[in-house]
């Protein structure tokens, strides 16, 4: 069963050993023409040997940065020449984080390779610079870097510093926060360590995932965001603990340790073939998705249905760590019919998907013990449909939208 403690040890295993493996091999590429970044792995490769979740960020910049290199050296000096090499290059800048160095350069006259070369010169002192702080935790050094939340940097007033960090000592599980402040830290620390408990009390198997997946929890303080995580940097998840009620950090903190979970899989192997044709309806954010987008939708989503309907079907949701109002039992029972309607439109598109040869045997199966757990189910949602009361009319018009969304966007 992938769903298991056992299998998410080995899941993690798998990762640190692919890591083992694909450093030697980085680290000869990049040598391959000269470079800061290439004299700096040859000096600190010891510093490398052993996995880390930043040194597997890490890593994959050094394989971003050995692609772009080598292919620095054979793009056209041809000014009318843009052939295939030239379209990837040109993607790979354009969807970088550094995007503005490379479309500045190519904006002010300078020629393709030449804005590729500004572009790679940038990447190649940040990725010292990156080295520098988050390897050698040489904090001091600010110059050439560019700052990123997920690694616990702050820029306030212009001036680059690091949240305050401490850990959280659970039942079975130290995990990691940072915050701008200590006030924000005692607070935040009280508010994860209850949801925490919750969870462990009435989902064992999410909590039993969490403990696996989540390393460190990062606050966010943007109203647009909910939450978010990189696939590049294992167990990190950003989430906003200031505009969220408690129930919404329940869920919060699964639903990124859903993305832990399945960027395991991402990064060792493949799930799914990655169209990127937007033919898919996805009920969450009621636009059409790629397959991608439905299939991490599916796979993340669903845990907020384990944590509801498991929080929903318990005689007492009540405890000695929290007691939910009235307004926050009925959003645990709505959650998880929600939830419940919307997995299962989905589940046709991925069923669609994977007879046509876009989902692998690995991937499907994922999908299928996800939806074994969703059928368990089934037999409580209708007397929680009952229960609602101020949502009745918004499971009236969720409905309503899955029926009109299957008509239009049937698939044989």
């Amino acid at each position: 069963m992938n769903f298991s403690p056992v299998h998410y040890r080995t899941l993690k295993k798998n990762l640190q050993k692919r890591y083992v493996r694909d450093l030697p091999q980085s680290s000869r590429s990049i040598k391959k023409q000269p470079s800061a970044i290439a004299e700096w792995v040859e000096e600190h490769g010891r510093e490398l040997k052993q996995y880390s979740s930043f040194k597997w960020f890490f890593l994959q910049q050094l394989k971003n940065f050995a692609f772009l290199s080598e292919a620095q050296s054979k793009l056209s000096s041809k000014a009318n020449v843009f052939g295939e090499r030239e379209d990837v290059v040109f993607e790979k800048w354009n969807k970088s984080e550094f995007a503005d160095v490379f479309l500045k350069a190519l904006n002010s006259g300078k020629s393709f390779p030449k804005a590729s070369q500004a572009a790679l010169k940038v990447f190649d002192d940040h990725l010292v610079s990156l080295g520098d702080r988050q390897i050698l935790k040489d904090y001091s050094v600010k110059k050439k870097y560019r700052p990123l939340l997920a690694l616990g940097d702050k820029v306030k007033a212009g001036d680059l510093t690091r949240l305050l960090e401490t850990t959280l000592h659970l039942e079975g599980k130290e995990l990691g926060l940072m915050t701008s402040s200590l006030k924000e830290m005692k607070a935040f620390s009280q508010k994860i360590e209850i949801a925490l408990k919750v969870i462990r009390k009435f989902s064992p198997g999410s909590w039993e995932r969490f403990v696996a997946f989540t390393d460190l929890i990062i606050p966010i303080h943007q109203k647009e965001f909910v939450s978010y995580s990189h696939q590049e940097l294992p167990g990190v998840s950003m989430i906003n603990l200031y505009d969220r009620d408690f129930v919404d950090l329940m869920d919060d903190l699964l639903h990124e340790n859903g993305h832990h979970h399945l960027n395991y899989y991402l990064n060792i192997g493949k799930l799914i073939d990655e169209p990127v044709d937007n033919i898919y309806y996805s009920p969450w954010r009621r636009t059409l998705r790629p397959l991608r987008g439905i299939y991490h939708a599916y796979f993340t989503f669903f845990w907020a249905f384990k944590l509801f309907s498991d929080l929903a079907k318990a005689k007492d949701n009540d405890s000695i760590f929290y007691l939910f109002s009235a307004r926050e039992k009925e959003k645990i029972i709505w959650r998880a019919v929600e939830e419940y309607w919307m997995l299962e439109y989905s589940f046709e598109d991925l069923k669609w998907a994977y007879k046509n040869g876009l989902i692998t045997a690995k991937g499907w199966k994922l999908i299928l013990e996800q939806r074994h757990e969703v059928q368990k189910m089934k037999r409580f949602i209708p007397l929680w449909e009952k229960k609602l009361k101020t949502h009745r009319l918004e499971l009236k018009a969720l409905k309503a939208e899955l029926k009109n969304s299957r008509k239009e966007y049937f698939k044989n």
